[in-house]
């Protein structure tokens, strides 16, 4: 909130031993003490790292096990500095702002100690009107070093620090504690009236909206002449003005005031979530005049929803209401749990924040969970979240340790909770997209029942909400219970559930979901294995063979928890390279990550939703649960995933994936549809190794409104032991199709996998458009062989950026082709980037060589 706001960019760091810089010289000697480092070049926002790295102070954090060699960093100081010239006019009140500092500061301003800070959340402000020269201002930051705090395994009960704990060692990320300027830094401006804060109440009433805007404002107490304050409210449809308001503020001898005014939108464009319709936004300004001119402005968004917590379908009387009820219509969850998007969270740019919601949204996510063992992210993710219609369940910073769970009661933590909750409330509950607070991840009692509001920490949470976010839904943990995890064997007590974070294996995988009576599973997933390709970013060459994270400590380092080896040997046999055990293993993962998604839909109501355990990684893994890893590559998972959230869906629901002659094969088909009841087509194909069709059915059907439908059942005796697999292919109109594969073996059922006889791909570049800054280039594949082309994707010969990350996006990727079927494929870029149709090739996993493009 500024009139005017000068970003601080141009900055330098250097390292010290502890205290040295308060002391600064020897008393023994006199001399000057020096510093670990010499000044550098510091990028703000960012992170000590990176500017050690740009520097060649330390190699690349991320590659091999150079993080153990970094671990030093965090136990220094370290010193931030930057001159700055900033002319205030005439009756101006100035302020530096500090969005983001991490951890421990101290602040001076031409010598002159402006004060101190620990958290990392709360933004630091300090009024330095007066302090100022005309030009060659010098403002330091020195940051002590990093607390001492537990990573993922530790004692809850005695976290004392709101610092982000999945930086002292995660089984997604190494340790690398970061320090720095995590965000940005400004001087900025205001009159003698300035906004304290803002908030928004945008409401959706038939076709009309209506926006509650109110806030507080403080009159300098040097003013007393300036008279009344004005406060006007601006609204606007895409620069349009559609409403505007104000108010004259009687200050009746007080300098701290409420205010509040309505607008009005007729025929308002709606906000929806992702699948549901547009997500409209709004402009708002709110500008503060006073004294005859602007004092204060505030600028941001809104959209007009309504949007409930409501009890699932049969639930017991003593669940929570785990159901969204969004603009008077229920939406079912297709939700991902979303970690920061880097182990140095302050690099992130707008620009990745950007990306990373266009890939929730290409999956189709509707919710992405915010998880509390992470950050609560800069201003930018969710503004993008707002204009994608991403809902976002924002968990505050506390999170389970394995030893114990239970909630810290400590006063200085509670302390510093509470700075933390009340600065993200404040800001957080302006954006359309916030769907509801949590308390956290996986707290608990002593007995390792989820925590409640009976606890002191979650019932100070719960206050703050009903005062900062009155009418926003509150969880007191995720998951809410009252089991912690998945437990089939003890129904009715699966109401807001987690686990399980492994493929069970071919049979007791489709048990445990056949079985689920969860109301909301809002944390599950299965680990696979990274690309090749993102492998060759962090791994040394002579770490890029077939291994396990027992036998090799680079391996171990990159996703210790998550190796598949042994499982994926024991489905395919043992791999013959790299780039096959990857396959292998990302397989894997997709059909265990694909079958929790249906099954869950298939209970639409019943279970409100699925948040798949994790869409992303914050560091390098060889292998792990994430849908999308480190470098923005995205697994088969990510693909088979992006199915299972379509609108609508069809999918199939069977007891195991290897059968033997005798045995029946029995499966039932089930359409899903989030929109509207539409008349549709489905076909479904049993066929087998040789391309014999066992069973096939075509039909027209009336898709639910909102919900699912079982349309008829398959099976099949097995008869023929000579064949090795069979398959279902179901397909809903012109979609591409859904194929599920099954085995004739009970040892390395999919072993046939890898001896697959050769198909051979041609392919096209049928048009190329331009659109909002992005090529689309669509491709038409054709399987012109006469046998099955199993998961064919597309390959780029564009070399990827300095980063690692391809700029290009495929919508779709690792489909099966029939013989003589054909294919469409989109291919996004941003325009201008250079990278042509002709650098696009297909392959599938028994791609002919002879293959090509036409």
């Amino acid at each position: 909130m500024a009139i005017r706001a000068q970003e601080l960019t141009d900055w330098e760091v250097r390292g010290f031993y502890p205290h040295v810089p308060h002391l600064g010289q020897s008393m023994e000697t006199g001399v000057v003490m020096g510093g670990v480092t010499d000044w550098m070049t510091a990028t703000v926002p960012g992170g000590v790292h990176y500017d050690l790295w740009a520097a060649g102070w330390i190699e690349n954090p991320y590659y091999g096990m150079n993080s153990l060699n970094c671990e030093w960093v965090e136990n220094r100081w370290w010193m931030y500095k930057t001159a700055f010239s900033f002319q205030p006019e005439a009756g101006e009140k100035v302020y530096l702002n500090l969005k983001g500092v991490d951890y421990k500061a101290h602040f001076y301003l031409n010598k002159e100690k402006l004060g101190f800070h620990e958290g990392m959340f709360a933004a630091v402000r300090f009024d330095i009107t007066g302090k100022l020269k005309p030009e060659g201002n010098e403002l330091i930051v020195l940051l002590e070093h990093a607390p001492d705090e537990m990573g993922q395994i530790g004692y809850t009960s005695r976290t004392w620090t709101q610092k982000s704990r999945f930086t002292y060692k995660w089984d997604f990320s190494t340790r690398m504690v970061p320090i720095g300027l995590w965000d940005g830094v400004s001087v900025e401006t205001t009159g003698m009236a300035s906004l304290d804060e803002v908030r928004l109440e945008p409401l959706l009433e038939e076709e009309n909206g209506r926006l509650i805007a109110s806030g507080r404002m403080t009159i300098d107490g040097d003013a007393a002449a300036g008279g009344d304050p004005v406060v006007v409210v601006s609204l606007f449809d895409d620069e349009v003005l559609v409403d505007e308001s104000e108010l004259v503020c009687k200050r009746e001898g007080t300098n701290s005031l409420n205010w509040k005014l309505q607008l009005n939108v007729p025929a308002v464009r709606s906000w929806n979530p992702n699948g549901m319709g547009e997500a409209g936004l709004y402009g708002v300004r709110i500008r503060i005049e006073f004294g005859g001119k602007a004092s204060d402005t505030w600028q941001g968004f809104t959209g007009f929803r309504t949007l409930e917590w409501i009890a699932n379908d049969d639930a017991p009387d003593s669940a929570l209401p785990y159901t969204v009820r969004l603009n008077g219509r229920r939406m079912y969850i297709k939700g991902v749990n979303l970690t920061p998007l880097d182990i140095q969270y302050g690099t992130v740019t707008r620009d990745r924040y950007e990306r990373m919601v266009r890939l929730l949204k290409e999956a189709g996510v509707n919710l992405v969970r915010v998880w509390g063992g992470g950050i609560i992210e800069k201003e930018d993710f969710y503004d993008c979240c707002d204009r994608a219609g991403i809902l976002v369940w924002q968990e505050f910073i506390q999170s389970s340790s394995g030893i114990d769970n239970v909630p810290s009661k400590d006063p200085h933590f509670l302390e510093l909770l509470k700075e933390t909750a009340e600065a993200a409330l404040r800001v957080k509950r302006n954006h359309v997209s916030l769907a509801c607070w949590s308390g956290g991840n996986e707290l608990m009692d002593i007995e390792g029942m989820p925590s409640t509001f009976e606890d002191d920490n979650i019932e100070m949470l719960r206050r703050l909400v009903m005062e900062h976010d009155p009418g926003r839904y509150f969880l007191p943990t995720s998951a809410s219970g009252p089991n912690e995890f998945l437990m089939i064997d003890q129904p009715g007590r699966n109401h807001d559930v987690h686990g399980p974070w492994k493929y069970g294996g071919p049979v007791e995988h489709y048990n445990q979901y056949n079985r689920s009576d969860s109301l909301l599973h809002s944390e599950f997933g299965v680990d696979g294995c990274c690309s090749t390709e993102s492998m060759a970013c962090f791994l040394p060459e002579s770490e890029r063979k077939v291994d396990t994270m027992e036998n090799n400590p680079v391996w171990r380092h990159h996703g210790e928890w998550w190796d598949t080896l042994e499982r994926d040997t024991a489905l395919f046999g043992a791999p013959d390279d790299l780039e096959q055990f990857a396959m292998m293993s990302q397989w894997t993962q997709a059909e265990g990550i694909r079958y929790a998604l249906e099954a869950n839909r298939r209970r639409k109501f019943r279970n409100s939703g699925s948040i798949v355990w994790q869409f992303n990684e914050p560091f390098p893994n060889v292998s792990c649960t994430s849908l999308v890893d480190y470098y923005e590559r995205p697994k088969m998972a990510y693909y088979w995933a992006r199915k299972a959230y379509a609108t609508k869906h069809i999918s199939l629901r069977y007891d195991k994936l290897a059968y033997s002659a005798g045995e029946h094969f029995m499966a039932e088909v089930f359409l899903h549809n989030s929109g509207e009841a539409e008349a549709g087509s489905w076909s479904a194909q049993l066929f087998d190794e040789t391309g014999r069709m066992h069973w096939e059915m075509n039909e027209n059907v009336l898709m639910p409104d909102n919900g699912c439908l079982r349309i008829t059942d398959i099976r099949w005796p097995v008869l023929d032991d000579s064949l090795e697999w069979f398959a279902v292919r179901l397909q809903l109109g012109q979609q591409d199709p859904n194929v599920y594969v099954f085995s004739l073996h009970g040892q390395h059922p999919f072993a046939w996998l890898r001896r697959l006889p050769p198909a051979q791909l041609e392919w096209s570049c049928r048009s190329t458009r331009t659109e909002r800054g992005v090529d689309t280039h669509t491709f038409e594949v054709l399987n012109s062989g006469s046998s099955v082309a199993w998961y064919v994707s597309p390959a780029s010969s564009h070399p990827a950026a300095p980063s690692g990350r391809p700029d290009w996006f495929c919508r779709n990727a690792h489909e099966v082709l029939m013989p003589s079927e054909r294919r469409i494929f989109e291919i996004s870029a941003a325009a201008g980037s250079g990278i042509e149709p002709s650098s696009f090739s297909f392959m599938s996993w028994n791609n002919n060589k002879q293959s090509g493009g036409r």
